[in-house]
């Protein structure tokens, strides 16, 4: 009933001061899917992931409801820079009957200063407030290796003698009751209150030109510096990305390589309850491609990670590696099938047998155009998946949101295979 209300509360207020003379212009923006669908051993829908790894396979694999509805104002203008303000309420849930009570979350809420000054900043920002600051993805794993996200404040945009962009955020994490997180599960020696704070340095060079034929390549560089409470030690740690974007085949080619230490992870967010004896290391590399041909387009990814931690954690090392493609025909601007292929191996070594995973796609459509990106997109799918005995039960399918059922209500909980079929909207505008 709260996010009812705040909703319809908000879409007034949108109307209300469109219509108001001298009032702000709002921009309503946002991204929504949802779906029905039921598995082939006659249980509820099931979506099937290897736990933990980079990112799920989505296409006719995701198993809830979810929107981010988006206000944006131009709040005012002086001496050529104009003031703005974003915002975003959030809210899933999964997708098994009518009513499902929701609680939403203010994800943005940030203003900036735009063309603050002269040179260097003729196209620079400033900004403060909560959002998700330049983040990175890979849409057909819903998967964001480079996601910097919450309280903060920053400069972007300064160009740095046309070479390339520079920008800088600073930003905080805080955890008031680290014992109730994933450290609880595994620190022998974890507390009941103590409160972990860390600020997140980001620094990043954007745009880098390399030649009219070898694209740009952009820097990214966090630091995770600790600042904790109750006497709690903590420890400092980075990461390091380089990505290189090429335009090609009618879309782009993105290389990214991550090197993470300590208190930062590879998406460059930070662990809030990292401690002194947290020595961890990672390193990531994923090819991304976008392809379009006109009538035929899609998307494909290969993927391989590697992180090694202390015994007490998932084991001292774990590896990954994932591969899939999911292409489209187009029949005209309307009607469309497809499907996804993908792969993920999980080889936890030291704790426990590789866990793989093989799933599998079709569908048809009718979107808003022919381009891979167009949205809205209505579609009738079917999925399969296979796995080996060490993704038996919990590991495969999960609870939560964007898990779909517990495997003991849906048939899989001793499986190694099975399907699910449904169809689902999802929209972006």
């Amino acid at each position: 009933m709260k996010f009812r209300f705040s909703a319809i509360a908000a879409a007034v207020a949108a109307a209300t001061l469109s219509a108001t003379a001298g009032a702000a212009a709002v921009d309503f923006h946002g991204y929504a899917r949802s779906g029905v669908g039921a598995s082939d051993k006659g249980g509820s829908m099931v979506c099937f992931k290897n736990v933990g790894s980079m990112g799920s396979y989505r296409l006719g694999n995701e198993c809830d409801t979810y929107m981010e509805l988006a206000f944006d104002a131009n709040l005012a203008e002086k001496a050529g820079s104009a003031f703005k303000l974003h915002t975003m309420v959030a809210a899933g849930t999964q997708q098994l009957t009518d009513w499902e009570q929701s609680t939403p979350a203010w994800r943005q809420v940030w203003a900036e200063a735009t063309n603050i000054g002269s040179g260097p900043l003729a196209n620079s920002s400033l900004w403060a407030g909560k959002r998700y600051y330049k983040r990175q993805d890979i849409h057909m794993l819903d998967y964001f290796y480079n996601e910097v996200t919450g309280p903060g404040a920053g400069i972007e945009s300064i160009d740095v003698g046309g070479f390339a962009k520079f920008s800088y955020a600073y930003m905080r994490q805080t955890d008031t009751d680290w014992s109730t997180t994933d450290i609880g599960s595994y620190h022998p020696d974890v507390g009941s209150d103590g409160a972990k704070s860390i600020t997140n340095h980001d620094l990043r060079l954007e745009g880098i030109a390399i030649g009219d034929s070898f694209g740009t390549v952009d820097v990214m560089f966090n630091y995770a510096g600790k600042n904790n409470r109750n006497d709690v030690k903590g420890k400092d740690g980075y990461a390091l990305t380089a990505q290189h974007t090429l335009s090609v085949l009618g879309g782009f080619n993105r290389v990214h390589m991550t090197y993470a230490k300590d208190a930062s992870t590879l998406s460059h967010g930070v662990k809030t309850w990292t401690d002194d004896t947290y020595n961890y290391t990672g390193f990531q590399m994923m090819d991304h491609l976008v392809f379009d041909f006109g009538a035929v387009n899609g998307s494909a990814v290969i993927g391989f990670q590697s992180e090694k931690g202390p015994s007490w954690y998932n084991g001292t090392t774990r590896k990954e590696f994932t591969i899939g493609v999911r292409p489209w025909y187009h029949f005209n601007d309307l009607y469309s099938i497809g499907g996804e292929l993908g792969y993920i191996s999980v080889d936890p070594e030291n704790n426990g047998e590789k866990q793989n995973l093989t799933k599998a796609t079709i569908a048809a459509q009718i979107s808003a155009g022919k381009s891979y990106w167009a949205r809205p997109a209505i579609r009738a799918y079917y999925t399969y998946a296979k796995w080996n005995d060490a993704l038996k039960g919990s590991n495969v399918t999960c609870t939560g949101r964007d898990c779909g059922v517990n495997v003991s209500d849906s048939g899989f909980a001793t499986a190694t295979s099975g399907g699910t079929y449904g169809v689902q909207f999802e929209a972006w505008w």
